[in-house]
């Protein structure tokens, strides 16, 4: 088995001892945090080929509604939080809205509700808010797996000499 070097494939920070490696096909992958080890495996591909290197990063801007709206102290406490998190760059918090930027190569917005969820935060509940949080799970889902597909071949077509 061949271990690979002890930068973080997902962010390249180097690995801790701590995070638990992954094997993939017969070679280990050591992990920065269990963010990251997450997140590789969820799409492998992405991050132990070529096709994730070639890409630096890919940006989302959502915006998060909470179940209720939260003071000025708690939206302190909420930015420093999130802005640790691999891969977000930037949180505000409005009342009951969260807007964070997020590259989706290191963090989706699922592991971002669950990190909300971590510290004691409900999302809205409304019918329309969980089909918007579905929708984006699958659309961001969707966009891994095509970065990580194959990419499609190219034929020349030369047009018939006449």
């Amino acid at each position: 088995m061949t271990s690979l070097n002890n930068h973080c494939p997902v962010c390249g920070m180097k690995t801790e001892a701590d995070v638990p490696s992954v094997e993939y096909h017969k070679m280990y992958f050591h992990f920065c945090s269990e963010q990251c080890r997450e997140t590789f495996v969820a799409h492998p591909v992405l991050y132990s080929t070529k096709v994730g290197k070639q890409r630096n990063e890919i940006l989302k801007r959502r915006t998060m509604r909470l179940a209720e709206p939260v003071n000025d102290e708690l939206a302190e406490l909420i930015i420093p939080y999130l802005t640790a998190v691999m891969g977000v760059q930037e949180v505000v918090v409005e009342s009951d809205k969260v807007n964070i930027t997020y590259d989706l190569l290191q963090v989706t917005e699922s592991q971002i509700e669950k990190m909300l969820h971590e510290i004691g935060l409900q999302l809205g509940g409304s019918w329309l808010e969980i089909l918007r949080r579905g929708w984006v799970h699958n659309s961001e889902e969707i966009e891994l797996e095509n970065l990580a597909a194959p990419p499609a071949p190219h034929y020349n077509h030369t047009p018939p000499q006449s």
